[in-house]
């Protein structure tokens, strides 16, 4: 018996040969392809079988092939689906992604605020920044639009004119060639809402930055947030009463004051999310009251508003190319390739040791150069090198270097191959000039969440950073309103 795939579809052949007085006939020999696709199972025999005894040994091969093939077969199928749409480069994401190799270091942020979540209030005179390089060092036209989304992040039903008070897409006219850098790049900046992009609405908003004036030709999408705040929260991070959780998780209770709205089924109407740092892949959502108390919705569940509690992030520095900085091992520079930096290598941390890192920024990146005067547009690239040493290669997953500086994403470029001369993970990634906050996180298959505890541990007393997002839609509504954004930098009790 063997296995192939070929597109989603798991195809299993069976070699059977016929016995028949103790001796095996060649013409008993037949090929039974089984195809699953899809959660179906499709068995064609080519031929006839006249004989008996052959049909009966077939029966009992089939019934045992079947039985353990089916697990096997839809962990594969499922894995398949999980991965495969995703990267492909024409699957258009509402998400925070890079569909083009040429494009790095996109920054969306509230003017004045470059470290924080883009968050807007609206009708109010803050602007949202976005900036981007382009490796490719030429002009090239490119355009914007914004789209509203649901809390889910599907698309809404709206109309552009509905959410949008002027046009619905602009050009980026604002770009600066790079000065002094080895790698040429042009960098491109918007600051919005303008006289061609202003919201009329709040809730969930994409930013599609697209080329040659082809909507569906998109380099990046990144989500922001526009406020209009009707309600308060109140909100803490306690041990979960589980008690085997209580010294490596987190539980997040809350309570929504509402007296600004007008409620008739709570429910239905108000929607919940909770992310931990910049993370959506373990982000908690549809959150429900668990008690309706008058004005106040409180969320004390016992063993749902629980996230994992992590380690310290580790972090390296890449302020400057001249000299190796801190967690920098090694700077070489290459005519061919570049900058290549290699940072001193990593470990799998202790279960039992918990870090306490002042340099941690929650997994952020800050963009800066001490070279230059200029960081915009002088702060050069490198390729920085990651290295963890491990004895075996992994067959429960995959690892992946995570944080803002891969957008909190499970990129392909991200993931870690397994070196047997080194026995150790390797990757890299191409970075601008900054200082830079990541984990390591093994994606176990069949999961779109990563388990952080696998490479960094996971300590009760970590400091995180915790994001509410409130939502409302009222019986009859067309959209959800984002009527409350709250963040809480915790060093729980």
């Amino acid at each position: 018996m063997y296995c192939y795939s070929i597109h989603k579809k798991l195809i299993f052949h069976i070699f059977i040969k016929g016995h028949h007085g103790g001796s095996f006939f060649a013409h008993n020999l037949r090929e039974i392809p089984i195809v699953f696709s899809k959660g179906f199972c499709i068995i064609s025999i080519f031929e006839k079988f006249q004989d008996n005894h052959f049909k009966l040994h077939l029966m009992k091969t089939l019934i045992s092939f079947l039985f353990f093939s089916i697990p096997f077969s839809l962990i594969l199928i499922a894995q398949n689906d999980l991965s495969n749409d995703y990267y492909q480069e024409n699957f258009i994401r509402n998400s925070d992604y890079i569909y083009k190799d040429n494009i790095k270091t996109v920054l969306v942020y509230k003017e004045g605020f470059e470290m924080d979540m883009p968050v807007l209030l609206l009708n109010s005179d803050e602007r949202l920044v976005f900036r981007f390089d382009d490796l490719g060092g030429d002009y090239k036209k490119y355009e914007y639009t914004v789209v509203h989304c649901d809390s889910d992040w599907n698309t809404s039903d709206l109309m552009p004119n509905e959410y949008l008070e002027s046009f619905t897409d602009d050009f980026i006219d604002e770009f600066q060639y790079s000065v002094n850098t080895m790698q040429a790049y042009t960098h491109y900046w918007k600051i919005l809402p303008n006289d061609v992009i202003t919201w009329r609405l709040s809730g969930n908003y994409l930013l599609k930055v697209y080329e040659n004036g082809d909507p569906d030709d998109v380099i990046f999408t990144r989500r922001f947030f526009v406020i209009d705040p009707k309600v308060n929260i109140m909100a803490n991070v306690r041990k979960p009463a589980n008690i085997s959780e209580r010294d490596t998780r987190q539980e997040v209770r809350f309570t929504i004051q509402t007296a600004g709205i007008q409620l008739s089924d709570p429910y239905r109407e108000i929607d919940v999310t909770i992310m931990q740092n910049g993370r959506w892949d373990n982000a908690i959502t549809d959150l429900k009251p668990r008690l309706i108390s008058g004005t106040e919705l409180v969320y004390d569940h016992d063993g749902i508003n629980v996230f994992d509690a992590g380690n310290a992030f580790r972090y390296f520095d890449l302020k400057s190319l001249r000299y190796n900085s801190f967690r920098v091992a090694a700077i070489e520079y290459d005519p061919l390739t570049g900058y290549q930096v290699y940072l001193h290598d990593d470990e799998v941390k202790k279960k039992n040791v918990f870090e306490t890192v002042q340099e941690s920024m929650n997994g952020r990146f800050l963009i800066k150069t001490e070279d230059m005067n200029y960081t915009n547009f002088e702060a050069d690239y490198a390729t920085v090198n990651f290295f963890l040493p491990y004895d075996t290669p992994l067959i429960q997953g995959k690892l992946y270097v995570m944080g803002a500086l891969t957008y909190w994403q499970f990129l392909p470029e991200a993931e870690l191959n397994y070196n047997y001369d080194r026995q150790g993970f390797e990757g890299a990634l191409v970075l601008k000039q900054g200082y830079y906050n990541y984990h390591y996180l093994l994606l176990p298959n069949i999961s779109k969440i990563g388990d952080i505890g696998f490479t960094e541990g996971n300590f009760f007393e970590n400091n995180n950073e915790y994001n509410f997002f409130i939502y409302f839609k009222p019986l009859g509504g067309r959209y959800d309103q984002l009527i409350n954004v709250t963040n809480i930098l915790t060093f729980p009790n």
